[in-house]
C-alpha cells in the first residue's frame, strides 16, 4: 500500500480545518467528561493520545522506578525505541534517541521537547539530556509517527518526545538531596528545594557529575542549575518561568579501529579484542556552555477553554579541539514563541476537543572552522533559520465506542545561508554559498479508534510529515575536494498505522504495525562522500509491549521490535538503509521482597545491524548481543536507595560502528562499558 497526498491542495485543507476551529469556537461550551485527563499546560495531548497512533505516556512513578537510568535509556524501554551511546561517558552524555530506525539521522527526525520547547537543534549536535534532572522530571509523551508533526511541525518524522516538568506551584515547602557514586569515577551530587508562598513556589535544583568514562580520554565534568517559578495569579490564571544553565567539558576519546587506519597503536590491526578502552585521540575534547530561559502564561475562563502563551530563548555555546582536523566554534541563539488554544465543545450531537496554535521559531547560527593548529579562521559558516507554523487538531468522540482524529499543520521555512573564506589556506567556498530559500511543507493526520469494550481497542492512522534539511548535511565535510550543496531538498513521508490494544487490572498489551515511505530522504553517502537525498525508501516494522502484574510479589513487562529500514528504487534499490537492528528486546522481572524493597532484573537483546556508511550492503554486520542487568531498590528509614549491576555477564560490545566504504571488513568501533556498578542514596526533607 502507498500514501499520496502529494496532489493535495494545502490552501483548502488549512481553510477547511481553521473554518471548522472557528465554527466550534463560536458554538456555546459546554461541560464535558474529561475523567481520563490530567491537565498538563505544557502538552499539546489531548486527553493523553493522538487518535488513531501509537502514543506512550511515561508517569512520574515510570520515572523513578528508573531513576538512576538516563532519561535516553527510560525512553528507550518502549518498544520501537534505540538509544545510541556514542562515549560511554553516561549519565545522558552524547546520548541520543532513535525512533522506528532512523540510524545516523535520528535527531534530524524525532523532536525532542522540554515543556513543549524544543530542544532539538537545527545541526546535528546531541540534546544535552545531561541538564535535565531526572527527580524533576513529571512525566514524559512520546508519539510515534508522522502524525507528530501536526503538533510539533519540521522534523518529527519518527515521532517527538515532551519531557514535562511540574508547572504548577507547590504548596508545600520540600527539600531533597541525592548523591550518586559508580565504577569508571561516575559521581553525582544534587540538591534540590521549594519554597512556597501563598500560591507561588520557587524550585531551585543544581548538580554536578563527573566520569572517567570507560575508555582513555573520556571524562566528563560537568554543572548544572535551575530555577522555576510558578505561580497561580487567580483561579484562571498560571504563570511559569524557567531558567536554566550548563557548563560542561567532555573528553572526545574517537573510535577503536578493526582491521583500518588509525593514528593510534592499532593501526590496521583487530583494535577492539585487543584494548577496547584505548583512544587514537588522547587530546580531543569539546566544551559546551549555554542559558535557557523559558516562559508560560496560561489563562482558562472556564473548563472547556484554555488561552496559553509559551516562549523560549536559548544560547549555546560549544566549541570542539580535535587535533588531527580541526577546531571548531560554534554559536546558536533560538527564540521562539508558541500562543496554543485548547477548547472543549459539541456540535452536532457530537462531542469535540480542539487544540489549535501557531510556532514562530528562529535560529541564528555561527560556526567558525579552524585548521589543527589553532591560529586563523578558515571558514565561516552563518545560517538565520525561521520556521512559521499553524496547527489545529481536533478528536472527536462520535459515540462511546467510536473516536476520530484530525489535524493539518502548514509550515515555512526561510533559511538564508552563506559561508566566508578566512585568511588562512586551504578553505573554499561552497555551491550556492549565498542563497535564501522559502520552503512551504504541510503535515497531516487523520486517526479512528474502536471500542470493543471486553477485547480492548482496535485503531488506525494515516499521517504525512516533512523533515528540513540540517546545517551539518548542508555543510557536509570536504574530503577529496568534494564541495557541498546548501540547497538539499526537504524530505517528504507518508505513513499509516494499525494496531490493538487492551488493558483490565491484571494484564495491558499494545501491538502495532507501521509502513513508512519517504521521498528525498536525507544521508550521507559514503561512497561518493556527498550528504544526498536519497531515492525513495521505506520503513516497516512490528512493536509489541505487555505488562502483567502475575500477582503481589512479582511483576513481568516486555517490549519486542521488529524493524526494517529499505531503499525502495534507484541504485541501492532493496538495500537495507545501515543502523537499524532487524530485532530488539527488553524483558523485565519486578520481584516486590517488602513493602519497601524490590529487586529486578531485565535481558536486553539486540540484533545483528548493518554498520553506519555500508549502504551497499556489503560489510560484515555489527555483531548481536544481550545484556544482562540487575536493581535492588529500597526505603529505610526515609532515606531511598538503589544498589545497580550493569552487563553482569561482563560483555564487551558496542552499539555503534562505522564500516568502510571500501574495504572488506575494516570499519571502527565505539566500545561501551563492560560490567560496572552504581550506588544511588537520597533524602527527602
Amino acid at each position: 500500500m502507498v500514501l499520496k497526498f502529494e496532489g493535495i491542495n494545502m490552501k483548502y485543507i488549512s481553510f477547511l480545518t481553521f473554518f471548522i476551529s472557528l465554527i466550534i469556537t463560536l458554538n456555546p461550551l459546554r461541560a464535558q467528561e474529561t475523567e481520563d485527563e490530567i491537565k498538563v499546560i505544557s502538552s499539546k495531548l489531548i486527553k493523553n493520545q493522538l487518535s488513531g497512533g501509537t502514543t506512550h505516556i511515561i508517569t512520574r512513578e515510570d520515572i523513578q522506578n528508573y531513576s538512576e537510568e538516563t532519561l535516553p535509556q527510560i525512553i528507550s524501554r518502549l518498544p520501537g525505541i534505540e538509544f545510541k551511546d556514542l562515549y560511554g561517558s553516561g549519565f545522558g552524555a552524547y546520548q541520543s534517541i532513535d525512533v522506528r530506525g532512523f540510524a545516523d539521522t535520528a535527531k534530524s527526525n524525532t523532536v525532542i521537547l522540554l515543556n513543549g520547547q524544543k530542544l532539538s537543534n537545527i545541526d546535528l549536535s546531541f540534546v544535552d539530556f545531561t541538564n535535565i534532572p531526572t527527580d524533576t522530571v513529571q512525566r514524559i509523551e512520546v508519539i510515534k509517527g508522522n502524525s507528530a508533526g501536526v503538533l510539533y511541525g519540521g522534523n518529527a518524522t519518527a515521532g517527538a518526545i515532551n519531557i514535562i516538568t511540574d508547572q504548577l506551584p507547590g504548596f508545600e515547602d520540600k527539600y531533597s538531596i541525592s548523591t550518586l557514586f559508580g565504577s569508571y569515577g561516575k559521581f553525582e551530587g544534587f540538591v534540590s528545594g521549594t519554597k512556597s508562598i501563598k500560591d507561588f513556589s520557587v524550585t531551585g535544583n543544581s548538580n554536578y557529575i563527573v566520569s572517567d568514562g570507560y575508555r582513555r580520554n573520556n571524562g566528563l565534568r560537568q554543572k548544572n542549575g535551575n530555577i522555576e517559578i510558578n505561580g497561580l495569579i487567580n483561579d484562571k490564571n498560571s504563570i511559569h518561568l524557567n531558567l536554566v544553565a550548563h557548563d560542561q567539558y567532555i573528553e572526545l576519546p574517537g573510535d577503536v579501529p578493526v582491521n583500518t587506519f588509525s593514528g593510534g597503536a592499532l593501526n590496521g590491526q583487530n583494535g577492539f579484542p585487543i584494548d577496547p578502552r584505548s583512544t587514537d585521540t588522547p587530546r580531543d575534547f569539546a566544551t559546551n556552555y549555554g542559558q535557557k530561559i523559558f516562559f508560560n502564561t496560561a489563562y482558562s475562563p472556564n473548563e472547556n477553554l484554555e488561552l496559553i502563551n509559551d516562549g523560549s530563548y536559548r544560547f549555546n555555546k560549544s566549541q570542539g579541539f580535535f587535533f588531527s582536523t580541526g577546531i571548531t566554534d560554534t554559536e546558536m541563539n533560538v527564540v521562539s514563541y508558541n500562543p496554543k488554544v485548547k477548547l472543549r465543545n459539541e456540535l452536532f450531537g457530537f462531542s469535540f476537543d480542539n487544540i489549535s496554535g501557531i510556532d514562530l521559531n528562529y535560529t541564528y547560527y555561527r560556526s567558525d572552522r579552524m585548521p589543527t593548529s589553532g591560529g586563523a579562521t578558515q571558514q565561516v559558516y552563518k545560517f538565520s533559520d525561521t520556521n512559521l507554523g499553524f496547527y489545529s487538531n481536533f478528536e472527536s468522540q462520535i459515540d462511546s465506542n467510536n473516536k476520530v482524529g484530525v489535524g493539518a499543520r502548514f509550515q515555512g521555512n526561510w533559511l538564508k545561508a552563506s559561508d566566508f573564506v578566512g585568511p588562512a589556506s586551504g578553505a573554499f567556498r561552497t555551491n550556492n554559498r549565498d542563497s535564501l530559500t522559502y520552503d512551504p511543507q504541510y503535515a497531516l493526520h487523520l486517526g479512528y479508534e474502536r471500542n470493543l469494550n471486553s477485547m480492548g481497542v482496535i485503531f488506525a492512522r494515516i499521517g504525512r510529515s516533512f523533515t528540513y534539511p540540517n546545517v551539518d548535511q548542508r555543510v557536509g565535510h570536504t574530503p577529496f575536494n568534494v564541495s557541498h550543496d546548501f540547497k538539499l531538498r526537504t524530505q517528504t513521508s507518508n505513513d499509516y498505522e494499525i494496531g490493538h490494544s487492551f488493558k483490565n487490572k491484571s494484564f495491558s498489551f499494545h501491538n502495532t504495525f507501521y509502513y513508512m515511505n519517504l521521498r528525498s530522504e536525507i544521508y550521507y553517502d559514503s561512497v561518493d562522500f556527498l550528504n544526498k537525498n536519497l531515492d525513495p525508501s521505506k520503513r516497516y516494522g512490528v512493536e509489541s509491549s505487555f505488562n502483567y502484574p502475575v500477582n503481589s510479589f512479582m511483576k513481568l513487562n516486555n517490549s519486542f521490535t521488529f524493524a526494517k529500514a529499505k531503499m525502495r528504487s534507484g541504485n541501492y534499490k532493496s538495500k537495507e538503509i545501515p543502523g537499524v537492528p532487524s530485532i530488539s528486546n527488553t524483558f523485565e522481572i519486578v520481584f516486590n521482597i517488602l513493602e519497601d524493597l524490590n529487586f529486578s532484573t531485565n535481558l536486553y537483546y539486540k540484533g545483528s545491524t548493518r554498520m553506519i556508511n555500508d549502504t551497499r550492503n556489503f560489510q560484515v554486520k555489527m555483531p548481536e548481543y544481550y545484556l544482562l542487568n540487575m536493581g535492588l531498590k529500597g526505603n529505610f528509614k526515609g532515606f531511598k536507595f538503589a544498589l545497580l549491576a550493569n552487563n553482569v555477564l561482563d560483555k564487551s560490545y558496542y552499539n555503534y560502528a562505522v564500516a568502510s566504504a571500501s574495504t572488506y571488513n575494516a570499519y571502527n568501533t565505539y566500545p561501551l562499558s563492560e560490567f560496572n556498578m552504581m550506588f544511588k542514596l537520597s533524602k527527602d526533607f
